[in-house]
């Protein structure tokens, strides 16, 4: 899927660029590409460019030619990093989910003064995530199928905790709401934003990042429905 740049995607300005700065994480890939060899820069290229051409045109639909081209490097120099295309993938879904675990271990283990703080603090880091580093998001909702085994099921182990903290952060504020329904609102909180995130909305980043929250809390806040 090819839409064009989008807000706050590598290499699209100041939402990339703020967005980095703002998480702390890796520097926007054009000073990734100036920096060229050192310090095993080369490699965070290739992963980087790979989930930017994983996400618009499909991880089936990509080769290790075009890859190693985005990546300012020839396709068979891709080996001298990576054995191949489903190391990338395996690579990129563990970059997300450490810097993703990490984030949110953060906000977790905070000194919040209550649940519900603690749980505006999680929306807030999962938006972060995904609006600062679309690529990998998509990447990692899209094409977890493409993994080994043995990689999906270390990612679906990940993914339940991950679903877990936030399930307990919701019933700490929300005692009334039975396991199912709080399971139901994290997971509507976590599809619509990857899902926005993988299209063109034609909204600025900052506009579309208070959208978002406003719409995850209102999710997370919605009455108990009898039945």
């Amino acid at each position: 899927m090819t839409e064009g740049r989008r807000d706050g995607e590598p290499g699209s300005g100041k939402g990339a660029e703020s967005g980095a700065r703002r998480r702390g994480g890796e520097p926007p890939i054009e000073a990734l590409l100036a920096q060229g060899r050192k310090h095993g820069v080369r490699k965070q290229v290739i992963l980087r460019q790979a989930a930017r051409l994983f996400m618009e045109r499909g991880y089936a639909r990509t080769g290790m030619a075009e890859i190693g081209e985005a990546a300012g490097i020839t396709g068979p120099a891709v080996y001298r990093h990576f054995s191949g295309k489903q190391a990338i993938l395996s690579a990129l879904v563990d970059l997300s989910l450490e810097q993703l675990n990490r984030d949110f271990a953060q906000v977790v283990e905070g000194s919040l003064a209550s649940p519900a703080e603690a749980l505006e603090a999680a929306v807030d880091c999962y938006l972060d995530f995904v609006l600062d580093h679309r690529d990998l998001a998509v990447v990692l909702d899209r094409e977890i199928g493409k993994l080994p085994l043995e990689d999906r099921r270390r990612f679906n182990r990940s993914n339940r905790l991950l679903r877990e903290d936030w399930v307990h952060l919701l019933a700490e504020t929300r005692p009334e709401l039975s396991d199912a329904a709080a399971r139901v609102a994290v997971l509507s909180v976590m599809g619509m934003t990857v899902a926005v995130a993988s299209h063109r909305i034609g909204m600025a980043e900052g506009p579309l990042r208070a959208q978002l929250r406003a719409q995850a809390l209102a999710v997370l806040r919605a009455p108990v429905v009898a039945g």
